[in-house]
């Protein structure tokens, strides 16, 4: 596509997506939540979208459990996503505290607050494409306090724009992967929060754990950041616990037993993954499924694959 199809295609799927949030937002919650559901099960059925990506992932991550199981996680997981979208488009309408504790009723951060907030200490908060990461990342920003947050860039500018205005409008600050090491050792070093998503996929040279019982690419950034810092980490995450309401739930990973070497950054990083997938397995439906996640090989199971090709061939 060249540079200026681009720019209008761009440009007219973002005057779509203001238009969609003009609409969401004249709903109330109850409605939005009706037409999400109504959207969900629509993909799901009918146009069918990512459907065997989606039912191939729960498969894998969860052979114990029967086809028909399996689909009502799905199911659940498509509505989960449109929700999450339609909750963002809805997020000019949080504008006090109030409105974003009416939203997480319940915030569980006592342990949080006293090993960062009341020791005066930067934290490194892991979180993942878990419930609605966006919600919880502006609310937790007013109700506590705001955070530096590694963001992927959009490739519609005109919406990565738009979204990066909420997701700061109430003090947190952004800062891309690509520029992030530099800012976030500056910032935890100050006292700082940083929150980064832990559960995407690292490069396909990477470090590889398993994940929800396959071999993953991880990346190491937050176990690397914690450990040179010597600053708290904490997974967060938004457990919906009704028609527009979550709980803020908070773990500590331990750090203490550990010291900035490659192997206990490794070791960290097992950790908040495994402490992530403690949480999918809890809530199935809440996780995106819809993402190829495991995209990338092994090295040496790719060269085994190279090899059987050739030795075919």
């Amino acid at each position: 596509m060249n540079r200026s199809l681009k720019l209008l295609t761009d440009w007219l799927l973002y005057a779509l997506f203001s238009l969609a949030g003009v609409l969401i937002r004249s709903l109330s919650i109850e409605q939005t939540y009706r037409l999400a559901q109504r959207i969900g099960g629509w993909l799901y059925h009918t146009l069918k979208l990512r459907r065997s990506l989606t039912e191939r992932n729960l498969r894998n991550a969860f052979p114990e459990l029967s086809e028909s199981e399996l689909q009502r996680i799905a199911r659940g997981a498509y509505d989960t996503q449109v929700i999450n979208l339609f909750e963002m488009l809805r997020l000019p309408l949080i504008k006090t505290v109030e409105d974003a504790k009416k939203i997480f009723v319940e915030v569980q951060s006592a342990e949080a607050e006293q090993k960062c907030f009341q020791q005066g200490k930067g934290c490194v908060f892991v979180s993942a494409h878990f419930g609605n990461w966006e919600l919880m990342g502006v609310c937790a920003g007013m109700i506590w306090r705001p955070a530096t947050i590694i963001t992927k860039a959009q490739s519609n500018k005109f919406i990565d724009r738009k979204i990066n205005l909420w997701r700061t409008r109430f003090g947190n600050t952004l800062t891309e992967m690509a520029q992030s090491p530099r800012v976030i050792l500056r910032d935890l070093k100050q006292g700082k929060l940083v929150a980064i998503l832990a559960d995407q996929a690292g490069s396909e040279e990477g470090h590889y754990l398993t994940f929800l019982g396959q071999d993953a690419s991880v990346f190491l950034g937050a176990a690397y950041f914690a450990l040179r810092t010597a600053t708290p980490m904490f997974l967060g995450m938004a457990v919906r616990t009704g028609t527009g309401t979550y709980r803020m739930e908070f773990t500590e990973i331990p750090t203490a037993d550990l010291t900035f070497t490659p192997r206990h950054i490794e070791l960290l990083a097992a950790r908040y993954i495994a402490a992530i997938e403690t949480y999918i397995r809890a809530y199935p439906s809440l996780w995106l499924w819809l993402h190829n996640r495991w995209k990338y090989q092994k090295p040496a199971l790719r060269a085994a694959a190279l090899h059987i090709t050739v030795e075919e061939h």
